[in-house]
């Protein structure tokens, strides 16, 4: 009998108990893995997106460069002097915006030409400079037109600091598939770093090209050292491949593994109950079971949800250049709903100037474009002012397509909304008149404001006529001067202007410009 009660307790008791034991502490574990392989990829996940958005940022400077005619232009350009090409300098980087979308991504370049009529400069040199330089001797052998390479040693500016670099580098053959000039762009290594540390995950996450260690979310990394290597890497627990351009990079992410102090606080006590359970309550062991099988799902739930938000959080980490139009956007919206329809009207208003001053792709446009950009600004200021602004635009339809530089009308207007209504108390308009007489097209802006001193209008005529980069550089009404000096410039210095302004009346500002100037402005 004994004998029996022991082969039942066996078959019916211990057995079912130890493969019970097995089955909950094998979940355990499978659990455990499964949650440390999610945790993996999502860190995986998170530095592909980071480090993808981080040479995109390069890659939309290059592609802005390649395709640009001006900056082509500018650079196969002879010049006759190296005054002249100093002159043709400073005008490139007044024309164009391309320093400030540089330095808003944080990234620096230099462009490299076989023009021998260029001074050797901090963004323009001449390719000599380049042709024993590592990466330009990669881009040889390999053939690359546009990629990454990434180099430790002295710097292309010749210093002799030793530091890690990544470059983007693009062939500026768009025009001329024969050009041997070159892009590149230095990516800020340290910001590239930083972004990745950013993140926060506990896990340590590395990315490799071949044996060498290039970036870390770890702050480990010595930009004055030579890249570690991968065989110095121990515990890598998951690697995922990440193509960016010509670079087969991979990502390693290292598992730490599980504490004991870890194992204690997320199953401690169902390792309690399950030593109960196998002493005291082996009939209510199912019950656990089911409960614990229940669990799991949940957890398995909650990791997929995990690696999404992480995915997400990279993403969202990102400098996203619409964010602030999509902000106004749910602000009009907002208002939209709430009924709040004067509010909706002037934060759309808002957001075409705003949209207006940062997409910058061309520096014209036509009349009909600026004509709806100064119209939002004086809405803006109607806004502002109330009934004390009033104003009328008139344009012949046969002006409508011409072209002028952006932003040079709308100046107009503003100056004279700011100087000629904004300090009188009584109600005043606002005219903007353009037609065409006698092949000239004539653009007027009057304001019924406080007018101006005989003195002060000649002053002001005066800077008008004779705008140059050196006006631009004292104090004073700028941006009127900068108006002029674009309209001279693309008008070859065929541009007229005259101001008719008496006290207490208002002023008239006159340009007459030869239509045919206007029509080869691209």
């Amino acid at each position: 009998m004994k004998k029996k009660l022991i082969i039942l307790y066996m078959f019916f008791a211990i057995i079912p108990l130890v493969i019970m034991d097995a089955v909950v502490i094998g979940g355990i574990l499978r659990t455990e893995n499964t949650k440390t392989m999610h945790e993996m990829e999502s860190v995986a996940d998170a530095v592909k997106y980071t480090c993808q958005e981080e040479v995109e940022t390069a890659a939309r400077l290059a592609r802005s460069i390649y395709t640009s005619r001006y900056i082509y232009n500018y650079m196969n350009r002879e010049y006759s002097s190296p005054l002249e090409y100093y002159d043709a300098y400073r005008d490139f980087f007044d024309d164009t915006l391309v320093n400030v979308v540089a330095g808003q991504s944080n990234v620096e370049y230099v462009i490299y030409t076989d023009n021998d009529t260029i001074v050797n400069g901090s963004q323009f040199q001449h390719i000599d400079r380049c042709k024993r330089q590592p990466w330009y001797i990669y881009t040889q052998n390999t053939g690359l037109d546009m990629g990454l390479y990434f180099f430790y040693g002295r710097n292309s500016a010749g210093t002799t600091e030793n530091a890690r670099r990544v470059y983007f580098i693009k062939r500026l053959d768009y025009f001329d598939h024969n050009s041997k000039s070159i892009l590149l762009i230095s990516l800020d290594y340290t910001q590239c770093n930083t972004l990745l540390s950013n993140m926060n995950y506990d896990m340590a996450a590395y990315v490799c090209d071949n044996d060498r260690i290039l970036f870390s979310n770890k702050k480990d990394s010595n930009i004055a050292q030579p890249f570690r290597r991968v065989s110095e890497l121990t515990n890598i627990g998951y690697t995922a491949d990440m193509q960016i351009y010509n670079q087969q990079l991979k990502i390693h992410v290292i598992n730490n593994g599980q504490s004991r102090e870890g194992w204690l606080k997320n199953w401690g006590w169902q390792l309690i109950v399950l030593g109960l359970i196998n002493v005291i309550l082996p009939a209510a062991l199912m019950l656990r079971i089911n409960r614990i099988a229940y669990s799991y799902k949940l957890r398995e739930q909650e990791m997929v949800l995990t690696r999404q938000h992480a995915e997400l959080h990279a993403l969202h980490s990102q400098i996203n250049p619409h964010f602030l139009f999509n902000a106004l956007e749910s602000i009009r919206m907002h208002s939209i709903i709430k009924k709040e329809s004067e509010t909706a009207y002037m934060v759309e208003k808002l957001a075409k100037l705003q949209r207006q001053y940062t997409e910058w792709d061309h520096d014209n446009v036509t009349v009909k474009q600026e004509l709806e950009f100064v119209e939002n600004y004086l809405e803006l200021q109607k806004y502002r002012f109330g009934d004390r602004l009033s104003y009328n635009i008139e344009a012949d339809d046969e002006c409508l397509e011409y072209n002028v530089p952006k932003l040079t009308l709308v100046t107009f207007v503003e100056n004279a909304c700011v100087h000629g209504i904004e300090s009188k108390i009584t109600n005043g308009w606002i005219f903007l008149r353009i037609y065409k007489k006698d092949d000239m097209l004539n653009i007027e802006v009057e304001d019924t404001g406080n007018g101006m001193p005989e003195e002060e209008a000649g002053k002001l005529l005066d800077s008008m006529r004779n705008a140059s980069i050196e006006l631009l550089q004292k104090k004073g009404r700028v941006g009127v001067i900068n108006a002029s000096l674009r309209l001279k410039m693309v008008t070859d210095n065929k541009a007229v202007f005259d101001i008719d302004s008496e006290e207490g009346i208002g002023t008239i500002v006159t340009i007459k410009i030869p239509s045919e100037s206007l029509k080869g402005i691209i």
